[in-house]
């Protein structure tokens, strides 16, 4: 396998300053941060001792026709921002009160982040035929004000927020490709054609694309260029927290890579889909079981037996949520020890833990614990 470095443009890719980490109270866009990390670091409430004390608090419907899907539920401070019956609101993370509607007639609301002080928004029209397929728009946090809007000529699926841009999966010319909008004005910044993420992970400002005619390239976030390119079929399943590492599949199986170089530090045997990555693990779920690895090794560490078929971990206060449709698994992060906890979930959508409050989507239903 060759890996072909770009010094030269490597250097400018770490000009950009990176954005403010997190508070304990956000959840600021799908995954917790650019890396997809599934992974709140700084959340302490909700721990071992207090897990299995949580009550349910309140609950808003997000799913009410064919064009709602479910969009995975952002938290800045004190307000939760999701679809909701109709378009998109602001909630107030104590009681479940909404600050602000904003009405979506016929929309399809796919993605919502908050960056740079805007509610991003990736959406699509829910019937045909549509002058645009897809659409980016910015809302004001506070008073859901439209900001800008960018229409988009194919559908988007995924979105991912890093460094001031907007970076999206795309589509030209029957190639699937990568997109980025700048999150101040909506402004376009670059295309990679026939380049695609598979899965859009930002690992201290660089996305891992897999190329059209095989290969996979590492572009800054920023700029779309070249940083380093390789003949391995990689794809990137998830980052380490910061932003150091990729975790890729594509090859024999799991494996960690560089991000700056995209020289190998581990690789295993084992095949897994997108990973969480707090600093020491790498979890995975596969079937009815959710599995650690060590960070620095990939060695086995322990696996978790769920009731059901496992969606995607989530970390957060030493704990590890593993979603299921037989309800959320809950075990110690560092041992895999299980806890008894009784709360609803679904395996298609990894729960939220932010500011001492746990999210959970079932049924068209967000349910907020504390």
């Amino acid at each position: 396998m060759k890996i072909k470095l770009y010094a030269v443009v490597t250097a400018l890719v770490l000009v950009p300053t990176p954005a403010a980490a997190a508070e304990s109270t956000d959840w600021p866009q799908p995954g917790y941060g650019p890396g997809n990390t599934h992974y709140n670091p700084a959340e302490s409430r909700l721990n071992a001792a207090t897990i299995a004390r949580v009550e349910q608090r309140w609950t808003l419907p997000t799913r009410t026709s064919n064009c709602d899907v479910g969009a995975q539920p952002v938290v800045k401070g004190k307000s939760l921002y999701s679809n909701d019956p109709g378009g998109i609101g602001a909630y107030d993370t104590a009681t479940g009160k909404r600050r602000w509607h904003v009405a979506l007639p016929r929309t399809t609301v796919r993605s919502l982040a908050l960056a740079d002080g805007k509610l991003l928004m990736l959406s699509s029209e829910c019937r045909v035929p549509a002058k645009f397929e897809s659409h980016l728009s910015a809302f004001d946090p506070a008073t859901g004000s439209r900001l800008w809007a960018t229409g988009l000529e194919k559908f988007s699926y995924d979105m991912r927020v890093d460094r001031g841009t907007v970076v999206l999966d795309s589509n030209r010319d029957g190639l699937a490709s990568t997109i980025a909008y700048a999150v101040v004005d909506g402004k376009f910044r670059w295309l990679r054609r026939g380049d695609r993420g598979d899965g859009l992970v930002s690992a201290g400002g660089r996305l891992l694309l897999r190329r059209a005619g095989g290969g996979a390239v590492a572009v800054a976030v920023t700029s779309g260029k070249t940083l380093w390119q390789t003949t391995g079929n990689w794809y990137a399943v998830g980052a380490d927290p910061a932003g150091t590492r990729f975790y890729v599949a594509g090859g024999p199986g799991l494996s960690a890579v560089e991000a700056a170089t995209g020289k190998v530090v581990w690789s295993t045997r084992i095949q897994a889909g997108d990973v969480t990555a707090d600093n020491n693990h790498v979890f995975f779920s596969r079937h009815r079981s959710a599995t650690a690895l060590d960070a620095g090794t990939g060695r086995k560490l322990y696996s978790v037996h769920t009731a059901a078929a496992a969606g995607r971990c989530v970390r957060a206060g030493g704990l590890l949520y593993t979603p299921t449709s037989a309800g959320l698994s809950v075990a110690s992060a560092a041992t895999g020890v299980p806890l008894k906890v009784k709360l609803s979930a679904d395996q298609d959508h990894p729960p939220v833990v932010a500011g001492g409050w746990l999210y959970v989507t079932r049924g068209g239903v967000l349910r907020a614990y504390y």
